[in-house]
């Protein structure tokens, strides 16, 4: 019903490269918002789609949004990105990464895993940069929007928000907030779910997967401040990085730090930042050291968290204490020497804490340097000379510099982008029936496809910022202990709040996202989903 139109958007999407935080996300912007504008309904009603510019953004940034307006106020929402990761790691392929058919040919004669080569084999599979992730899910949702479009007296409406920025910091999707709280207040919508379509993950055909939710990221920012000493004299200091590999041996991989809801659990955290602070070579022991990792969650709050990494660190600077006095004990045994008392105080504070600190010993004065070190840290923020963890890692270094805070201590803050975990258990809106049980009546009838119902989405998704289930502590405690927040990074709490429907993540099976090999299983892009969704849309308008 909706193949060649499916097909034909979906590979000049793919064709239009769309690096996330580069130019090239405006060039696939302006595609879709002129693809909109074909369609008949828009072309008509020009004042239902358009761009809502991000804030301050460097690459002038938008989010496409269309709106078909029916009769009622019930309103589906569709979301989706349009930004990708780059071409870069297909090397000597990046010629054909985002030509299909010819990728396809080049895969033919290159290493690729088992199955990758099965698949490709097939003839099942689309493969190319974005096509699942998230071109195919795109391309869907724009032409079912096109499609209920052009029906003669529609009940309901269908919002579509096509959103930059996905790969990165969600900027595109935090933005899009905005427009949902404008576009519902001046039309009257009451949006009734929002559907997102990323690709689901399994390896058993004949069974596919949507999410009723997506899981949480939290980004703690560790940093250990120790006691500079040359290595010579290794006992007159004490080394952050000692104390901050005790810690990362604390949390990653442990499955006590896991959430577990049924038998589904978030994968437990991994570091993917560790390192001291030096800024050159020299014979000493580093003054101090940082690292952050991804802490995903399905329930645990903010807080649980910042007061379990609070408990680790102390454990972790108890412990790694207990370690120096024992080889100082057994080195000074060795050499004959008398072992002096050890004095070093050790501390643990959260970054409200220190600010707070900072603020009691050096008042007006600070709050106004501090301001300004962190305007000067956002201009080279948004230039992409730095990421957001290590943004937040220098405001920690000034702030603890400005008291001269003594090691050992850690400190705990956090840095964006914080992913709120959503779950329709945990809306105050439901839905007047069971999405598995509907969804499974039409696919098994049709396709013979079962699908299974999962709490979360895994990797991570804009529907973190479509709903709104947690409260005023848990926002007051994210401000706090996030260094440079409303200036570096913030979430439109205020209007996210606003937010609390339903939500889901169906769409097409992909595999190996942001690999050589990503691809995406063809009839579930050109006929399954485009006919589930539809499905689903007239379903939900109808309850």
């Amino acid at each position: 019903m909706f193949e060649e139109q499916v097909k034909s958007l979906f590979l000049r999407l793919v064709a239009t490269q769309s690096d996330t935080n580069t130019q090239r996300e405006t060039y696939i912007e302006e595609q879709i918002l002129n693809w909109i504008k074909e369609q008949p309904y828009f072309s008509e009603n020009h004042e239902f789609c358009g761009t809502y510019p991000l804030v301050d953004d460097p690459y002038g940034r938008n989010v496409i949004w269309s709106l078909v307006k029916g009769k009622g106020s019930k309103t589906v929402v569709l979301i989706h990105h349009h930004d990708a990761i780059d071409i870069e790691e297909y090397g000597k392929l990046k010629s054909v990464a985002l030509r299909p058919d010819e990728l396809a040919q080049a895969l033919e004669t290159r290493t690729i895993p088992e199955q990758a080569r099965i698949d490709l084999n097939s003839g099942e599979w689309t493969f190319g940069r974005g096509v699942a992730d998230m071109k195919s899910g795109a391309a869907i949702q724009l032409v079912l929007s096109a499609h209920f479009s052009e029906l003669e007296d529609f009940e309901g409406n269908i919002l579509l928000l096509s959103v930059p920025d996905e790969e990165a910091l969600s900027r595109g999707m935090l933005t899009a907030i905005h427009v949902m709280n404008e576009l519902r207040d001046k039309h009257q919508l009451e949006y009734v779910i929002t559907i997102n379509s990323e690709p689901y993950f399994n390896q058993t055909k004949g069974k596919a997967i949507f999410y009723e939710g997506s899981v949480g990221k939290v980004m703690p920012v560790l940093y250990v401040k120790g006691v500079k000493s040359h290595i010579g004299e290794p006992f007159n200091g004490f080394s952050p990085s000692l104390v901050l590999s005790d810690l990362q041996k604390k949390t990653e991989l442990n499955i006590d730090l896991c959430d577990l809801i049924g038998k589904e659990a978030t994968p437990p955290p991994v570091w993917v930042n560790l390192k001291d602070r030096k800024k050159a070579y020299d014979a000493s022991i580093p003054e101090a050291a940082t690292g952050y990792f991804n802490w995903l969650t399905f329930t645990r709050s903010p807080k649980t968290i910042l007061d379990k990494l609070v408990s680790l660190a102390n454990r972790s600077l108890r412990d790694t204490l207990i370690h120096f006095e024992d080889a100082y004990e057994n080195y000074c045994t060795l050499t004959g020497e008398i072992p002096d008392k050890i004095t070093f105080k050790p501390n643990v504070y959260t970054f409200e804490q220190l600010y707070q600190m900072a603020v009691d010993q050096k008042g007006e004065r600070f709050l106004s340097d501090y301001l300004a070190f962190q305007e000067d840290i956002n201009k080279i923020l948004i230039e992409n000379t730095i990421t957001l963890p290590e943004a937040t890692t220098r405001l920690i270094d000034y702030v603890q510099d400005a008291i001269d805070l003594e090691g050992p201590s850690i400190i705990v803050a956090l840095s964006g982008p914080y992913y709120p975990h959503v779950n329709n258990k945990f809306t105050e809106t439901k839905l007047p029936f069971s999405l598995e049980t509907f969804i499974n009546e039409i696919s098994i009838k049709q396709y013979n496809l079962t699908f299974e119902s999962q709490g979360y989405f895994m990797g991570i998704s804009d529907l973190s910022y479509a709903t709104w289930s947690g409260s005023d502590t848990d926002i007051a405690l994210i401000k706090a202990n996030s260094p440079g927040w409303d200036t570096l990074y913030k979430i439109p709490f205020r209007a996210l709040s606003q937010l609390n429907m339903p939500v889901i993540n169906i769409g097409p099976w992909g595999k190996d996202l942001h690999k050589i090999t990503e691809r995406v299983y063809t009839k579930d892009v050109y006929e399954r989903m485009p006919f589930l969704i539809k499905a689903l849309i007239i379903k939900c308008l109808d309850s």
